[in-house]
């Protein structure tokens, strides 16, 4: 469990609603702290968050109640590190959490790694002294595969999720500002890199490289096929490989128009992608025809006219039957998925926040300012 779920952003047997507001479907509200852009995770009825400036949180997800706090600064390294600087932009708490269920682990901008069981015991703390590579700071977030806890900070590194001790370390796979994706081709676990490379999860090795990279969004694996959504999108599925490297074989290429900060999601054959720029796009996932273009009517939701312009840095979301489309200033689209543009209803929350928002059973998780709402139907 981190990040868009499984990776995927899909929720398949999420019934969330489709409205809300600050007086409507509102379970609980709770004051979390500060954020820019970290989204929580479900973990056993807990939702685990990060808080600015280096707070791991956990919220009883039933009624909102604050369970515990943790520190992860320099001063709570087993030996005492000079306190480093606020990364730029993204600053030091924009990854999320992961969590194989018994315990969650965080990484933060500064370097800083650390593991946690449920009730917050801390089992061990790191510190990577590499600097970033990218201009806004840190923003992958943590995955777990293969027994390894992955984590990019300059570069990929497999970290013993049990000790927090190096397994590998691979100097040639990049840092960038989205999240791999886990996935199994060829009957090999591997991590699909949104830099373009196929690494496996085991030792580290590049097994192909140069599929195109994205710079902002991550990647979508279906089955065999890999997708990159952004300006110039592409497609490549992996059926045969030699004994040194994998061969992608090119599917279809794509010119979409914009800069894609959020993910798409593929569902039944169907991409769905959207643009900062406003411009949502649904591609056909078999030749990268684009079926539908729509302008996206943001950030006039509010009907503020002090409202600052919205960007959409939250992924998309496929939850239940509905697709939903986030900006970072409160406002939310429900569409009904399909070939065609179809607009169900349109939602207004709070102050808004660039991370994802997440969904359980008929409960919806989402920031906004510095409060966590869990939004469902009363």
């Amino acid at each position: 469990m981190g990040w868009r779920n499984d990776g995927s952003g899909r929720y398949p047997l999420a019934t969330p609603p489709r409205e809300w507001s600050e007086t409507k479907n509102i379970l609980w509200k709770t004051k979390v702290g500060p954020n820019k852009y970290s989204s929580p995770i479900l973990v056993a009825a807990r939702l685990f968050l990060l808080s600015d400036p280096a707070w791991l949180c956990c919220v009883s997800a039933n009624d909102g109640k604050p369970l515990w706090r943790q520190s992860n600064t320099f001063a709570d390294l087993p030996e005492k590190t000079v306190a480093g600087h606020r990364l730029a932009d993204a600053g030091n708490t924009t990854a999320t959490p992961v969590s194989d269920g018994q315990f969650v682990y965080v990484v933060f901008g500064t370097g800083i790694v650390a593991c946690y069981d449920l009730t917050g015991t801390r089992q061990w703390i790191r510190y990577f002294p590499f600097k970033p590579t990218t201009e806004y700071g840190r923003a992958t977030s943590p995955v777990l595969a293969g027994g390894k806890l992955l984590v990019t900070l300059s570069h990929l590194l497999a970290i013993d999720p049990k000790t927090g001790r190096d397994v590998w370390t691979n100097k040639n796979v990049p840092e960038s500002y989205g999240t791999p994706v886990v996935a199994n081709l060829l009957g090999v676990e591997v991590l699909v890199m949104p830099s373009g490379q196929i690494v496996r999860v085991s030792d580290g090795v590049i097994l192909a490289g140069d599929l195109g990279g994205l710079k902002f969004a991550s990647p979508i694996v279906q089955e065999d096929t890999v997708y990159l959504l952004q300006a110039g999108s592409s497609a490549c599925r992996f059926s045969t490989a030699t004994a040194a490297k994998w061969i992608p074989k090119p599917v279809w290429e794509q010119e979409l128009e914009g800069t894609f900060y959020a993910s798409a999601v593929w569902d039944r054959g169907l991409i769905y992608a959207v643009a900062n720029e406003y411009k949502f796009s649904i591609l056909d996932a078999g030749d990268g025809k684009i079926l539908a273009t729509h302008d996206l009517v943001f950030p006039n939701l509010t009907g503020r006219p002090d409202a600052d312009a919205a960007n959409l840095y939250p992924s998309l979301a496929l939850a239940g039957d509905y697709l939903y489309v986030f900006n970072d200033q409160g406002d939310a689209l429900v569409l009904k998925p399909g070939r065609q543009y179809q607009e169900l209803r349109r939602n207004h929350l709070g102050d808004g926040h660039g991370g994802t928002p997440i969904f359980a059973g008929r409960h919806l998780y989402l920031r906004s300012g510095q409060f966590l709402y869990c939004v469902g139907e009363k």
